[in-house]
């Protein structure tokens, strides 16, 4: 019976970090698309062109609706990883969820697993090979001519910058999540005084 009760209130405990974890990974992705739009900016490119090069890849042949598609899948994986690494870390003991520091580095630390383990392959098994329908579809709506050799160089920028984005979101994710786990821990106290 206490065995059950123990499983059961891992589950809820899980399941919260679960919640709490992608409503951090859809704010700090949320946050990251501000970041990707300012630097699209900077270096001379329509704001989306990062979200249409996405679609783009996957088949889309429009680049409105690549944009979209680019756009909203980039806020579900955001989520989906939050939620994966809110049960995790809820439960992994050795997270200390509470400690600024140690919590910062751990989210940041996920942030550049997420870099290794998703967006350089997904950049090099689906954007790389779809360099020259990128030219030909986005071509049209850049302020300059656009060649491969520069899309190839954006997207060598753009997998090398990265790298600071996913720090960034991982430490964006701690602190949110840092913060959620601060007001449940904060009522649980209210609650049994």
């Amino acid at each position: 019976m206490e065995n059950k009760k123990r499983k059961e209130k891992t589950n809820i405990l899980t399941y919260k970090g679960a919640v709490y974890g992608a409503f951090a990974g859809f704010i700090a992705t949320w946050s990251i698309s501000t970041a990707i739009a300012a630097s699209e900016v900077v270096l001379g490119l329509q704001i989306s062109t990062f979200y249409s090069i996405m679609g783009i890849s996957l088949g889309l042949n429009n680049v409105i609706t690549a944009t979209y598609m680019g756009f909203g899948l980039h806020l579900l994986t955001g989520t989906i990883i939050g939620a994966v690494l809110g049960a995790i870390g809820i439960r992994w003991k050795k997270i200390r969820m509470l400690n600024p520091l140690e919590n910062t580095l751990t989210g940041m630390g996920a942030g550049i697993v997420i870099w290794l383990v998703l967006f350089l392959p997904l950049t090099s098994l689906f954007i790389q090979p779809s360099i020259q329908r990128i030219v030909d579809l986005e071509s049209g709506l850049q302020q300059y001519p656009l060649l491969s050799e520069d899309v190839n160089q954006l997207i060598q920028k753009i997998a090398l910058g990265a790298i600071a984005f996913h720090l960034i979101w991982g430490a964006i994710f701690s602190y949110i999540m840092r913060s959620l786990v601060r007001i449940r821990e904060f009522k649980i106290r209210r609650q049994q005084q």
